[in-house]
């Protein structure tokens, strides 16, 4: 029996789905220690990582906050993706704090109990978009209507 190879991207085409730039990803390289084991241009990503890095930008971004400020927690979330099915992201919860992470079912986010500042973000939507971008949906071809009427033809008459 085969192994499976994981597909790994490269640091460009990691930047490309998260729409993270090339300084941005090297200031979070000194904050972060999961994303310092992977530098320079030579640096290979895995699905996981590349979702970690999107979760990264939307807490960034949409929250204002400081990577330093999270940065505990997101190297957390960047060593529980590397465990995780990619499947199993699609109706999880990445669930961030100061001093740690955990990634939830959808289900079970409403009976956990929180007891510091807590950043949630669905990665459902994150994986379906890089999904999108990385196989495209092309839309089904529809058949042109023709001139003219179909008509029977019999052969040998």
């Amino acid at each position: 029996m085969t192994e499976i190879v994981a597909i790994q991207f490269t640091q460009e085409q990691a930047r490309t789905l998260t729409s993270v730039s090339a300084e941005t990803v090297r200031h979070w390289r000194r904050a972060i220690p999961y994303l310092a084991t992977k530098p320079g241009k030579a640096a290979r990503f895995t699905f996981t990582d590349v979702v970690g890095l999107a979760a990264t930008r939307q807490v960034i971004s949409t929250f204002g906050v400081h990577i330093t400020s999270v940065s505990f927690g997101i190297n957390t979330l960047f060593q529980l993706l590397a465990e995780a099915r990619p499947a199993a992201l699609e109706e999880a919860m990445a669930v961030i704090t100061t001093d740690g992470a955990a990634i939830l079912a959808a289900a079970d986010l409403s009976t956990k109990r929180f007891d510091s500042a807590t950043l949630v973000i669905p990665l459902g939507p994150l994986v379906d978009r890089l999904h999108r971008q990385m196989v495209p949906i092309l839309p089904v071809a529809e058949q042109t209507t023709l001139p003219f009427p179909p008509q029977i033809v019999r052969s040998g008459t």
